[in-house]
């Protein structure tokens, strides 16, 4: 299918220029626990795209933002210990679904591949903080690095076409409620606050204003509302500290989308995920609303137009499960 939104992206950054048949996988610690429906998700997925997600053995905890509290060297130890595992099993090129995660290891990537050479003093510093652990694991100090970290967005747009030509393959066996998901679906694409407003380290998309999940979408027949809330903060690093913020953030969210005429809300963002599908019970009681709209990840809805079933993708599991009936009414 012909593919024509635009997207701003890094000149080195085309969308469908690179496929892969094997990637080191980052599955991060809540991919393993709260969002384990992510994590399945996303290896079926890849595995009926033929790509091979080979999880690093013996990663740890990226660091995310606890650690940074007891100092700031330690998220770039922690996540640079799980690139420098990756390498030993053979791999520069790592996926990290988890947006925490994602830009943790960009960092760490960051300073690991800077050149001795031509790296600025702050850059080499931070490197030679580093360098009692590339020598512990197994590497030359003064080694060359060429470590490059996707997230799950950046990966899906790698593969675009290879994405498309799988969905043309497959269309005609969706069946049943799966099936009728996907005909029914009125989606926005909420792309949350943090992983493209980190200015100078994520490039792949406009940071304001992005487009890289509804082209990717698009390639599976599934158009996307317009949504003025793309990237408004969900309010998830408040969940524990401030709830009545979060329940009023959330709530803008799906007044947003509702307002943009769709029946549910897309993300790639496993706390945008939580807040949005779990919280909105909270946000019925507090607000005295009724709300029902299913919070999908991308991942189960590209796994759909696979031909993946709905159990597979473990949507039935949803807090916010989608009523076929009331999908084709909103």
């Amino acid at each position: 299918m012909a593919n024509n939104t635009a997207i701003k992206t890094r000149d080195e950054f085309i969308p469908g220029s690179k496929t892969f048949q094997k990637i080191a996988y980052y599955p991060g610690c809540s991919l393993k626990s709260t969002a384990v429906d992510l994590d399945i998700s996303v290896r079926k997925l890849f595995n009926v795209l033929g790509v091979t997600l080979e999880e690093i053995e013996d990663w740890n905890c990226c660091g995310t933002t606890p650690a940074g509290n007891v100092s700031q060297e330690m998220p770039n130890l922690l996540s640079a210990r799980n690139l420098l595992l990756a390498k030993r099993m053979g791999y520069d090129e790592i996926l990290a679904p988890c947006v925490s995660c994602y830009l943790k290891l960009l960092k760490a990537s960051a300073l690991l591949n800077t050149d001795a050479e031509t790296g600025q003093e702050y850059e080499l510093k931070k490197r030679k903080e580093l360098s009692g652990l590339i020598k512990k694991t197994g590497f030359k100090e003064e080694e060359k690095f060429n470590f490059r970290v996707y997230s799950i967005i950046e990966l899906l747009l790698k593969n675009i076409d290879l994405i498309g030509h799988k969905y043309q393959e497959n269309k005609n066996k969706i069946k049943g409620i799966e099936k009728e998901i996907m005909q029914n679906l009125k989606p926005v694409c909420y792309y949350g606050c943090v992983m493209l407003r980190t200015d100078g380290v994520t490039k792949f998309d406009d940071a304001e204003n992005p487009k890289s999940m509804e082209s990717i979408l698009e390639s599976v027949d599934i158009k996307s509302q317009k949504f003025s809330f793309k990237t408004e903060c969900c309010g998830a690093i408040l969940s524990l500290t401030y709830k009545n913020i979060v329940l009023k953030l959330s709530k803008q969210i799906i007044d947003a989308a509702i307002e943009a005429d769709a029946n549910s809300i897309i993300v790639f963002c496993q706390l945008c995920q939580q807040n949005l599908d779990l919280r909105q019970s909270q946000i019925n009681r507090y607000y005295k609303t009724n709300y029902s709209i299913p919070v999908f990840y991308i991942s189960q809805i590209l796994g759909l137009a696979m031909g993946l079933s709905y159990k597979d993708l473990m949507i039935d599991k949803l807090f916010i499960e989608p009523e076929i009936s009331k999908l084709a009414k909103i």
